[in-house]
C-alpha cells in the first residue's frame, strides 16, 4: 500500500510531509509512527469486496497517541478538519495505539464506514 505521513511544523504552524512510501506493510508503517507525537496518515489501500470487486480508497488516519503532549493534541485537533477538507478526504479513522494498526483493524473500520 502507498502511505503519506504528515506532521505539523510547530515553529511555522504548517502541515508538512514527514515521510512517503510507495510500498509499505502495516507493521513497517506502525514502526514509522512516533511513540508520542500525533501524525496524519493517508493510505491508498487495495480493498477486496465480498462481491469480487476491488477498490483503492484513500484512507485518512488520525494517529493520536495517548502519550502526546496536550499542546500537540490541541494543535493537531485544531488542524484536522482543514487538512481533511484541503485534501478532499473522508472522516478520519482514529488510531491511538500504533500497535493496533493492521489489515484487520483497517478493514473493520472501512466496513463500518461503508454502512
Amino acid at each position: 500500500m502507498l502511505a503519506y505521513i504528515a506532521k505539523i511544523d510547530v515553529t511555522n504552524k504548517v502541515v508538512i510531509k514527514d515521510d512517503q512510501f510507495e510500498e509499505i506493510s502495516f507493521e513497517d508503517l506502525a514502526d514509522e509512527l512516533p511513540d508520542d507525537t500525533p501524525r496524519y496518515v493517508v493510505l491508498s489501500y487495495k480493498l477486496l469486496h465480498g462481491d469480487g470487486r476491488t477498490s483503492y480508497p484513500l484512507v485518512f488516519i488520525y494517529y493520536l497517541p495517548e502519550t502526546s503532549k496536550p499542546t500537540n493534541r490541541m494543535l493537531y485537533a485544531s488542524t484536522l478538519q482543514l487538512f481533511s477538507k484541503e485534501l478532499h478526504l473522508s472522516d478520519p479513522l482514529m488510531l491511538s495505539d500504533k500497535n493496533d494498526l493492521s489489515k484487520q483493524w483497517l478493514e473493520d473500520r472501512l466496513s463500518k464506514h461503508s454502512k
